[in-house]
């Protein structure tokens, strides 16, 4: 072998070996850092991440579980309801997962408990197919494709604003000819699953399999958090009480352009839902959760920025004609700021305040479900 043939292998081999313990090193500093396992979550043809089925682990030190769909707190059941059950799909992020309670405590297991004492006829369920980092433009792809086998009665989308906004903001779709303003799949975003199946905070583009690295997620970070020092982005530079959501790094790649775009995205997105039942005759109800900043008199700027975050898509869901409900006013009732555990999660008393307010909304909207007439 001639001798600078030589050296270039021998340069390929040392840069490879450099790489694979820096990759190793930041990867065991990086994991180091999570007080828990990040190894819950698992891509998808369609989705960046989704809960793992038959997992077990905790999320902020609570355990919990999930079955062979990847649903939290269920024990498996086939995708044709049993006769006589009435089944309710509740979407959502980290809120309808429910963040920091156990399952049983869970606005839907709320809502679950009040309606299946309407009739002993009839038993109702409430699937939670919620998950972290979940956002709206998944909840239309995952509708479509997976959650009307489950032949629901009715289906439930839960959205907050400072952090669904951001989360679209990061993510595009992949849609057919057919249907061009519906999603068939959801790509980037701001969460990926490693290499090493662990969860990664990140801003993808992808997906690429450089973006499943540590090596990746670190230098982003560093990166971003640099050029935020040293050029500041709006919305977060100058606009006094703005609050959406943000992992820390990534405002600097968050102007208001991108902003604009991550609302118009989550419009479509829950539209989509909305005519996807319609056509299959089924009812649909999004439910719209304030921020904690909402209840919050002595920071006047953030409580008038996120009501307006809230006003915003009150306004739009009226003018689509999309079912709601605006849970300002019932969290404000039952305790306000004291029922969340940081800006956004509900802590058991306010998931049992939500819980009580939605099924008073669901009684009222949908007299029929519940009872006897509702039979598969």
């Amino acid at each position: 072998m001639r001798p600078r043939l030589l050296l270039l292998v021998l340069l390929l081999i040392l840069g490879l070996i450099t790489v694979t313990f820096s990759e190793f090193w930041l990867r065991s500093s990086y994991l180091g850092e999570a007080a828990e396992s990040r190894d819950h979550a698992e891509e998808t043809s369609y989705l960046p991440a989704r809960l793992k089925p038959n997992y077990q682990g905790s999320m902020w030190g609570i355990p919990f579980k999930t079955n062979r769909y990847g649903f939290r707190g269920e024990e498996d059941f086939d995708y044709r309801p049993e006769p006589g059950q009435v089944r309710i799909l509740s979407l959502g992020d980290s809120i309808g997962f429910g963040l920091g309670i156990p399952a049983a405590e869970h606005y839907g297991k709320v809502l679950e408990r009040g309606l299946d004492g309407q009739d002993e006829r009839v038993r109702v369920r409430v699937i939670n197919a919620a998950g972290q980092g979940f956002s709206p433009s998944g909840y239309c792809v995952y509708l479509r494709r997976e959650g009307l086998r489950f032949e629901p009665d009715l289906v439930i989308a839960e959205i907050e604003l400072c952090n669904d906004v951001s989360d679209e903001a990061f993510l595009y779709w992949e849609s057919s000819d057919e249907q061009p303003n519906l999603p068939t799949a959801v790509r980037g975003g701001r969460y990926v699953v490693g290499w090493d199946g662990n969860l990664l905070g990140t801003s993808s583009l992808g997906p690429y399999a450089f973006e499943k690295t540590y090596t990746y997620t670190v230098l982003l970070h560093r990166v971003l958090n640099l050029l935020y020092r040293i050029d500041p982005t709006e919305p977060f530079h100058s606009t006094a009480g703005v609050t959406y959501y943000i992992l820390g790094f990534e405002r600097y790649l968050l102007d208001q352009e991108r902003i604009e775009a991550g609302w118009k995205r989550l419009f479509r997105a829950v539209e989509g839902m909305h005519q996807v039942l319609a056509e299959q005759e089924i009812p649909f109800l999004l439910l719209v959760l304030p921020s904690r900043f909402v209840f919050e008199e002595h920071a006047p700027q953030h409580s008038r920025f996120a009501r307006g975050l809230v006003q915003r898509t009150l306004e739009w869901a009226e003018s689509a004609q999309i079912p709601h409900l605006d849970c300002t006013d019932a969290l404000g009732q039952g305790g306000g700021s004291s029922l969340y555990f940081d800006f956004a999660h509900l802590t058991a008393e306010g998931n049992r305040v939500l819980g009580q307010a939605l099924y008073a909304e669901v009684v009222s909207r949908f007299p029929d479900l519940g009872r006897s007439n509702g039979e598969h």
